[in-house]
């Protein structure tokens, strides 16, 4: 963690979110989170006419599908998001929230009230930038560091209801944990939750680098390089065990199985099939 910045990874994250892949903009909000520099470069396709296509073209490719990929990461997160809080949830979590902008982005959440749970230096920088901009949802943070305390007397503080369904996201996260914090989190977690509530979580398959035996070496070593070594790893399996018996998986994809549920213009990047999305509901 950089003095008075967020991660590197949660700026790259909102730069893709930003930029988008075509005119299409998943979210808005994005360029007001970012430093001015990348703020400009995310947002310069709206003053570039025909070239913008030329522009994320090159930007899509030099990021080796960085920008595909996390975009359908957003829009099935969101979509999983949207099918929630149709069932009359009204609290969402936000695990690591980062730069997350869906407080202030989507009007799903005006009666929803959103806790944004992550490590207080990330979030004296966003509520710095977000200081004159009004959310439709009720955001409160909760400031956490999932390597070093439990989070649930914290949340249950800022007024989290654990007798009521909740909607959890816990995107682009648990790869950077050690495993025994992983499942530190999913037992906090569990004990929160209510039947019924859902949780949307990304996580890092073991073994599956593009560019064979060089991606191996070369991927870990430029996350650790950048001070956000890659830690924990799951099989699907494994997932499905260290939820058992409380949940139920209901969805656990690649970007593959993304872009297929969400018809999105982005494509599934071979760089970074080993990220998957599980979906899972809390059993009655």
């Amino acid at each position: 963690m950089r003095p008075g910045l967020p991660s590197g990874t949660s700026l790259l994250v909102s730069f893709a979110r930003g930029l988008g892949v075509d005119k299409q903009q998943i979210d808005p909000v994005a360029p007001q989170l970012l430093p001015p520099v990348l703020a400009q470069l995310a947002a310069a396709p709206r003053h570039l006419g025909e070239a913008a296509r030329l522009y994320r073209a090159a930007v899509r490719a030099t990021t080796f599908g960085l920008i595909d990929h996390v975009v359908l990461r957003t829009q099935v997160i969101d979509a999983h998001l949207a099918s929630a809080l149709h069932s009359g949830i009204d609290q969402l979590v936000i695990l690591g929230a980062g730069l997350d902008a869906r407080g202030w982005r989507l009007e799903a959440l005006k009666d929803v009230t959103v806790f944004e749970l992550d490590h207080p230096a990330t979030q004296r920088y966003k509520r710095r930038r977000m200081s004159q901009k009004r959310p439709p949802a009720d955001i409160r943070y909760v400031s956490v560091d999932f390597e070093r305390e439990r989070f649930a007397n914290a949340l249950e503080a800022a007024g989290f209801r654990s007798g009521a369904p909740s909607a959890w996201i816990w995107e682009g996260v648990a790869m950077y944990l050690p495993l025994d914090a992983v499942h530190d989190t999913l037992g906090q977690l569990t004990s929160l939750a209510a039947p019924g509530s859902e949780l949307a979580m990304t996580y890092r398959v073991p073994g599956l680098f593009p560019y064979g035996p060089l991606g191996r070496v070369a991927i870990p070593v430029v996350f650790a390089a950048a001070g956000e070594p890659l830690k924990a790893t799951l099989q699907p399996d494994e997932l499905a065990s260290a939820f058992a018996p409380d949940w139920e998986v209901t969805f656990d994809e690649d970007s593959r199985g993304w872009r297929t549920l969400t018809g999105s213009s982005a494509n599934a990047s071979r760089s970074f099939l080993s990220e998957r999305l599980a979906v899972v509901k809390r059993r009655s």
